[in-house]
């Protein structure tokens, strides 16, 4: 199959209509028509119906757009860690949001000082850490869950007690251990672009509903913490992150009825490198 072709047809299935593939593509609607009749002549059967309302996948359509999509992303994933190979050499690139980068050293330091070639370590952004793995710009994360796992592996590593960040002048701001139930109704700092099991980790409610007000948006742990000392949200982080934090005027307390902080070591589920699997078996067996 040519990949062109079929990266022609993941266009269409997106878009729905060969007006706006072609468009998206930069190429004429008639040259696209006669490339996906080409894809479907070498598949022998049709993978879209087209009418006037677009184009409709079949049922052979929608199989190959779900597994098509996984091809696409392989290659574009080789392609880019080829290049990587050409410009910095048979080093991994291991990456971590910034609230573990003191994890994130120590290990890639540990790992360094036993095997050759070295690792690399590097902040990424939360949004696009998983991303990077699946297009090959990054080998291996360390992710906190929960996380997008489509087409990745993960092992745990570590699993970390949350606490509560409140306001210096909260009602509960002086004890040293409170129940999630009694920060029932509570505003909480809302991550952009969270998935709907993000926000429920992040609010404390993925073991019990609990009511919760939306708080400021954030894109950082500095921003995290600003809100809550302003009086603005409370929130739960993992104690490990506490001392990436401006905590002035931030009281923290222990919580029961809230889940853990679980951190896996993170890779793409099509890997075949052992550098991979030698940095995964270090971090299992250090424990991040």
């Amino acid at each position: 199959m040519d990949l062109k072709h079929l990266r022609y047809f993941l266009a269409v299935a997106a878009e729905g209509t060969f007006t706006a593939a072609a468009q998206r593509l930069g190429m004429t609607q008639p040259a696209l028509s006669r490339a996906i009749r080409a894809l479907e002549d070498e598949v022998g059967t049709a993978l879209f119906t087209r009418g006037r309302q677009g184009a409709e996948l079949t049922a052979a359509g929608h199989l190959l757009a779900e597994e098509g999509r996984g091809i696409d992303e392989h290659a574009r994933a080789a392609i880019t860690r080829v290049a990587r190979l050409g410009q910095d050499g048979p080093r991994l690139r291991v990456t971590a949001r910034a609230c573990d980068v003191d994890t994130l050293q120590r290990l890639v330091d540990s790992y360094n000082e036993q095997h050759e070639p070295a690792a690399v370590a590097a902040v990424a952004d939360w949004p696009v850490q998983a991303d990077e793995l699946r297009t090959g710009a990054a080998d291996v994360g360390l992710l906190r869950v929960p996380f997008d796992a489509r087409g990745l592996d993960s092992d745990p590593v570590r699993v970390d007690e949350r606490v509560a960040l409140l306001p210096g002048t909260h009602p509960l701001a002086g004890l040293d251990k409170i129940d999630r139930a009694e920060l029932a109704g509570e505003a909480f700092p809302r991550w952009r672009d969270s998935s709907a099991a993000e926000t429920a980790y992040w609010t404390g409610t993925d073991l019990a509903e609990y009511e919760w007000r939306p708080g400021p948006w954030v894109r950082n742990g500095a921003e995290y913490a600003g809100a809550v000392r302003l009086g603005q949200a409370v929130g739960f982080v993992p104690a490990t992150m506490l001392p990436e934090l401006p905590l002035t005027g931030i009281a923290v307390a222990r919580v029961t009825g809230l889940s853990p902080s679980e951190l896996h070591v993170v890779w793409a589920a099509t890997a075949t490198s052992r550098d991979v699997a030698r940095f995964v078996r270090h971090a299992q067996l250090t424990g991040a």
